[in-house]
């Protein structure tokens, strides 16, 4: 796995789990590690990668002629970014996707966000804000709530995108009538 980390200051940090500083970082027996980019935890300090391995040498557990089990086993975490530099981050990226992105100053879990445009409204070519937008206007309807969550999305960005999406398409719907009217004008 790679993650890359963008910074405000065109800081790029990169980290790279197929590339172990250690020989055999988790032990002779690891047969398989499990790498988790703990997003949920940006509040507490920072951006973290944890490592668990699956240890397949020593005693395992004999039922009959089951296939032995290899059970995970937690092993460590590492600090990506602090909290500190958690306030300049940009954009982070795991293996090619999008996964936290900063919009309008604050950062939002694209993968969430993603999940749930995609169930409710599909794929769109759509801009970032508008598709937030979209979705919110989605979820209204879909609710009937006045202010619906929008997952990945705190609510100041959400009215931030909804209210400039508003203004966007109110100006393309006055622009379109008036290529309307320079239409009648020529005789069409």
């Amino acid at each position: 796995m790679i993650v890359k980390i963008t910074y405000d200051d065109q800081r790029l940090d990169m980290f790279d789990t197929s590339t172990f500083t250690a020989a055999l970082p988790l032990g002779k027996g690891n047969m398989l590690t499990n790498f988790e980019v703990r997003f949920d935890r940006l509040g507490e300090g920072g951006l973290w990668l944890a490592a668990h391995s699956y240890q397949a040498c020593g005693e395992h557990e004999e039922e009959d002629d089951d296939i032995p089990v290899a059970r995970r086993t937690k092993g460590w975490s590492f600090l990506l970014s602090s909290a500190e530099e958690l306030e300049h981050v940009e954009l982070v990226v795991v293996d090619g996707e999008a996964i936290i992105k900063r919009v309008l100053g604050r950062l939002i879990d694209l993968q969430s966000f993603d999940e749930a445009a995609y169930e409710c409204k599909g794929t769109s070519s759509a801009g970032l804000h508008a598709r937030i937008a979209e979705l919110y206007e989605y979820m209204q309807a879909i609710s009937g709530e006045d202010s619906p969550s929008i997952p990945g999305v705190d609510k100041e960005t959400v009215a931030a995108c909804v209210r400039a999406h508003a203004k966007a398409q109110a100006e393309s719907d006055k622009e379109s009538e008036q290529d309307w009217g320079d239409v009648d004008e020529v005789g069409w």
